[in-house]
């Protein structure tokens, strides 16, 4: 499962959870928190034809698995 369609369903569950909670934010800024322009990583996604989580793993120099468990942990303190 790619990295967006991940953040699109944990956003649709928050929001079955809370309607009443704040709009999450999208992908883009997802992307710009860790400092990467969104167009060109998308970009560097399709050149290298890999999932936008690749490629922010390659740009700021961390593991996929690392990564994915960073996120997850950040899920679970959001609940």
């Amino acid at each position: 499962m790619s990295l967006e369609n991940r953040l699109k369903q944990l956003e649709s569950k928050m929001k079955l959870v809370n309607p009443m909670a704040e709009q999450l934010p999208d992908t883009d800024q997802f992307i710009r928190h860790f400092g990467l322009d969104p167009v060109a990583v998308r970009d560097a996604a399709i050149n290298d034809h890999s999932s936008i989580a690749e490629v922010i793993c390659k740009m700021i120099g961390i593991e996929p698995r690392e990564f994915v468990r960073l996120l997850k942990e950040r899920a679970n303190l959001a609940r």
